[in-house]
């Protein structure tokens, strides 16, 4: 699929990006019944929390994907944006997606296929590419810019890793089982290059999360208060 149906497709609206911290089913997620909706990973798992709907899904690890192709090739609803090279994999089930572009020049000289995104370089169009953002809400806050979303709220966001209590869900997979107890995500690399990038773009970009541990990063505020704004 061709991003340029998408393009600019919410110019001025807003968003959420929803992480899978385990407080995310803590939150009234029935609140989002009318709004844009992004998930990352399994987050289709919250529809059995009170999410009433999303819009567009987004899995950018590879070796995720690895563990739960089967189970997240046979979600319909959103659309999927998915690495470029998902195709070189053997777990790829064939599914539709939006391909999420890594810088070109990395893999003509690297041969790498799926690489970090260079925070001295934000793309100027979506085709630009740019790889890996720290993890998928990174990516899926990048993907909701270039659609002309100017307000990008987090929640469910903590980017912290708890053995066994890392994500609302029950994680059983091989790639959960590498990551350390305690082990912070790319995420806070990540964080004070995009909001600087986003403010001088004039879009907001703030984190719902109650329990976000890196509150002195990015600005913060609850669900409540923004849907009060409406």
């Amino acid at each position: 699929m061709d991003f340029k149906q998408f393009e600019n497709k919410h110019k001025g609206q807003r968003c959420f990006v929803l992480g899978n911290a385990p407080n995310l089913i803590k939150e009234d997620l029935s609140l989002l019944k009318d709004e844009r909706v992004f998930i990352t990973n399994r987050g289709y798992m919250a529809k059995t929390h009170g999410l009433d709907h999303f819009d567009y899904h987004v899995v950018v690890d590879m070796a995720f994907y690895d563990d739960y192709s089967d189970e997240i090739s046979k979600v319909e609803e959103g659309v999927k944006f998915y690495p470029e090279v998902i195709p070189e994999y053997e777990s790829y089930k064939g599914e539709k997606f939006v391909p999420v572009y890594t810088l070109p020049t990395v893999r003509q000289v690297s041969g790498e296929k799926w690489q970090l995104m260079d925070l001295k370089r934000f793309p100027k169009t979506y085709w630009d590419g740019w790889g890996k953002a720290g993890n998928a809400v990174m990516n899926a806050s990048l993907i909701a810019y270039f659609m002309g979303f100017t307000e990008i709220y987090l929640l469910g966001v903590e980017m912290i890793y708890r053995k066994g209590d890392t994500h609302f869900y029950k994680d059983v997979s091989h790639r959960e089982q590498q990551v350390r107890d305690g082990h912070r995500s790319k995420g806070p690399k990540f964080i004070p290059v995009f909001v600087e990038f986003f403010n001088s773009k004039d879009v907001k970009f703030v984190n719902l999360t109650r329990t976000f541990p890196y509150k002195d990063l990015m600005p913060t505020d609850t669900l409540e208060n923004v849907l009060g704004n409406k």
